[in-house]
């Protein structure tokens, strides 16, 4: 792939210098007129110093007026090359401009300096760098902060993704059975970028290929790392993607879940809230192995609970799993009476020290709702409340209320909603004129029973659905083009 990309960009540059030597033409022209007798010999003289200085004003001012005109050289515009910056973002009429001059000016400093052999020790040396750099940069390049792209290369390489992803779909994957509950949009589920998630990004979507999902959200808790990697995979896998996160905030004492689709993840916004709940999480996992120390009299390694994970996050599940499964801790007193009932060692161990209220409980500070809903605007998201069950169970008046703070929509159609919730929901989202939202809260299958497109919704409500769906796939397009 990366051959290709560099043969096309060979090409494109030499047909760049094509453009760059037609005073040439010009000068082949006169030496016929010349020949045939309508101008003295004389001229000779005079005609060649003028056409080498056209010669070398065309290797500096040529492409980049072709560049300012059109926005590309002839060369890139035939063999489809884009210039990118570092950033993986259109490079600027500015960088694209300099690019093509300093380019010129390196060809005439080799050929001044080297003559004749100059142009051919510069051109090796260039390749060289090109196919050293794992991104195929140029000499020029690394000046300009600029990164040059074949698109029938990368073109190419989504389809070499797709036919990969079919085959290992027809050979490797199971079949899947659709639940009761599925349906074929499912804009709640999580990566190995949410701490319980258990699946990584292409996994997911490898599931949602063989389930038939036409339009996915990976919504991971304060993460927006698996939306660099779904978009890439959403076209070779053909289904519809849209950018999502999920955060958690409390309104008025009540913990809530938003999710935010359509963001742009990219947004340093992300980082840095994302910097800060891990802060926030690390600290409270310290403070809860501390009081779980005070309490049983096991004295576990931070250390190394923390390189047992992802995040360095350690959960109460975490922590209960490792002194009940590690055979260190086989012997210790503080245990006996939980090992005795094994089959519900797990939960009586949680009730008794790890639930609110208890001994070794803690809870990180949460967001506000606001602060929450400002950083999705600000991000062009759209909000929606997760699962309202949980969180406003049956008063209408609350959910009203959190609706009214500026949250978008509701994800009326969970795992975790009941028929009458739904119809309850359903005529919320009617008085408030809401957005409709469906999801599975899908971590993989770490038992919970839940999979991928098990929302409850049903095609009855698919119109009330698309309003949400089609909203953030045209607010996703308009960004991408915004960008391209």
């Amino acid at each position: 792939m990366k051959q290709k990309n560099i043969f096309s960009r060979f090409m494109a540059v030499t047909t760049d210098l094509v453009i760059t030597l037609i005073p040439l033409l010009v000068w082949d022209l006169i030496i016929f007129i010349i020949l045939a007798g309508f101008l003295p010999a004389t001229v000779m003289t005079f005609l060649d110093d003028t056409i080498r200085y056209i010669i070398f004003a065309s290797f500096v001012i040529t492409n980049p007026f072709i560049t300012y005109v059109y926005g590309k050289t002839l060369g890139q515009t035939v063999y489809d090359i884009r210039i990118l910056n570092t950033s993986n973002k259109k490079a600027s009429s500015a960088q694209r401009m300099l690019r093509e001059m300093l380019g010129g000016l390196a060809f005439l400093g080799c050929f001044y300096i080297y003559h004749g052999i100059g142009i051919p020790i510069y051109i090796m040396l260039n390749l060289i760098v090109i196919l050293l750099d794992k991104y195929g940069r140029g000499i020029v390049d690394f000046i300009c902060r600029t990164k040059p792209i074949s698109i029938a290369a990368v073109a190419e390489k989504a389809e070499d993704l797709k036919k990969k992803a079919e085959d290992e779909e027809k050979e490797e994957l199971p079949v899947l059975e659709r639940g009761k509950s599925f349906y074929h949009y499912d804009l709640h589920a999580h990566s190995k970028y949410s701490i319980y998630g258990m699946d990584t990004v292409e996994e997911i979507f490898q599931k949602a290929s063989a389930l038939g999902i036409q339009v996915l959200s990976i919504t991971d808790r304060f993460s927006v790392k698996a939306n660099f990697e779904a978009e890439v995979l959403s076209k070779p896998y053909g289904i519809s993607y849209i950018p999502g996160i999920e955060m958690d905030c409390e309104y008025k004492g009540y913990p809530l879940t938003i999710l935010g689709y359509g963001i742009d993840y990219k947004d340093p916004l992300f980082v840095e809230m994302g910097n800060e709940h891990l802060r926030l999480q690390r600290k409270a996992s310290a403070e809860r192995i501390e009081k779980f120390k005070e309490v049983s009299g096991i004295d576990m390694n931070l250390s190394r609970l923390v390189n047992q994970t992802t995040s360095g996050i350690v959960t109460p599940e975490m922590l209960i799993n490792e002194v009940l499964k590690n055979p260190l801790y086989e012997d210790v007193e503080f245990l006996k009476p939980y090992r005795e009932d094994e089959e519900n060692a797990f939960q009586h161990l949680y009730t008794d020290y790890f639930a609110p209220k208890k001994e070794c409980y803690v809870e990180a500070p949460l967001m506000t709702l606001q602060s929450v809903l400002e950083t999705i605007k600000a991000t062009k998201g759209i909000s929606i409340l997760a699962y309202p069950k949980k969180s406003c169970g049956d008063d209408v008046e609350l959910l009203k209320e959190i609706l009214s703070q500026g949250v978008e929509g509701m994800e009326i159609f969970s795992a975790y909603h009941e028929e009458e919730d739904i119809r309850r929901y359903l005529k919320v989202a009617r008085d408030c004129a809401c957005f409709v939202s469906c999801g599975s809260d899908y971590y993989g299958d770490n038992g919970l029973m839940i999979q991928l497109g098990d929302s409850k919704a049903e095609s009855k409500y698919e119109k009330l659905l698309a309003i949400l769906i089609n909203r953030c796939l045209t607010k996703s397009e308009t960004k991408v083009s915004e960008k391209g």
